[in-house]
């Protein structure tokens, strides 16, 4: 598979970022009525049938069954992932949520650890640390004065988050053996298809197809909207940027999500600034930064 370079993946990253904070409000924006596991699986369908003529023109060697398993296993991890999201959502608000994700980079550096062993991940530590409470700094800003997210939505999100943290690594390392060769578009096809199979066969035996009755033409826009922008430019920018780059650096650009809403809320919105976000938005600035001069000079050693 054809690597992008260094430069290159860092700036896709940075249009995931922005793309996964559009993506907690517009997922909040979906009917509440709709069963979670229905939309979730139509959201994965659409995502790979969008990428599925791409795919096509592309010539790629025949799978084999192992690879037909790791595209299913990252599948489930993907499927876990968007369930909890949609289910949470029901229960908490998209800033709980958000906050609650900013967890994920650190989870993937334990994953890392023992999927991709390297001396480089202590100097990985420090920065994501930085970075992630400079991101809780900024989602306090927006909650509810004493408000606490209730427990189920918080177990709910958090097994996702953690099906999330892993998702990056195996994806590296199947890559490296059982996907070797595969590209980003191929990646992504598979995984989404995969996901949405997992769902969709649920909702039939639990009966969530019914709610499909209650979707009106504002959700099925929102939801496709979410497949291309939320779902699958934002899993073909994770998959072109993994091997380039450490999957925990990778995933560490979620810190700047919060950011990037902040930002809007101070220029576009015209809020004013406080002070816990402009310390929490300085914070992210500089883990982010050193996270990415770390990230350059592990891949000049490495080449």
């Amino acid at each position: 598979m054809k690597q992008v370079g260094f430069a290159a993946a860092h700036w896709g990253m940075l249009i995931w970022a922005m793309l996964i904070a559009v993506s907690f409000f517009a997922a909040a924006e979906v009917s509440q009525a709709i069963d979670p596991i229905l939309l979730t699986g139509l959201r994965l369908l659409f995502s790979a049938l969008i990428f599925l003529p791409l795919l096509l023109l592309k010539k790629h060697s025949p799978i084999s069954v192992k690879g037909l398993l790791a595209h299913a296993v990252l599948g489930l991890l993907l499927a876990t992932y968007f369930g909890s999201l949609f289910e949470a959502l029901r229960y908490t608000t998209a800033v709980n949520t958000a906050t609650l994700y900013t967890l994920v980079p650190l989870m993937t550096l334990f994953f890392e650890v023992s999927l991709l062993p390297s001396p480089s991940l202590k100097t990985r530590l420090l920065p994501m640390l930085i970075a992630a409470v400079g991101a809780v700094l900024l989602t306090l800003k927006g909650a509810a004065s004493g408000e606490f997210p209730a427990l189920y939505p918080v177990v709910v999100f958090g097994i996702g988050c953690l099906a999330m943290a892993l998702y990056s690594p195996l994806s590296q390392r199947f890559k490296a053996k059982t996907l070797k060769g595969r590209d980003a578009v191929a990646m992504t096809f598979w995984n989404m298809l995969f996901g949405s199979l997992f769902l969709l066969v649920f909702c039939l035996f639990s009966g969530g197809w019914r709610s499909g009755a209650q979707l009106a033409v504002s959700d099925m826009l929102w939801l496709v909207c979410l497949a291309l922008f939320g779902t699958l430019a934002t899993f073909w920018l994770l998959h072109r940027a993994i091997g380039v780059i450490s999957p925990s650096t990778v995933i560490s650009y979620v810190y700047l999500n919060t950011l990037f809403v902040t930002l809007f809320h101070w220029f576009w919105l015209r809020q004013q600034p406080a002070l816990i976000e402009v310390c929490g938005a300085v914070l992210v600035g500089i883990g982010m930064l050193a996270l990415v001069v770390s990230s350059r000079n592990v891949k000049a050693v490495t080449a």
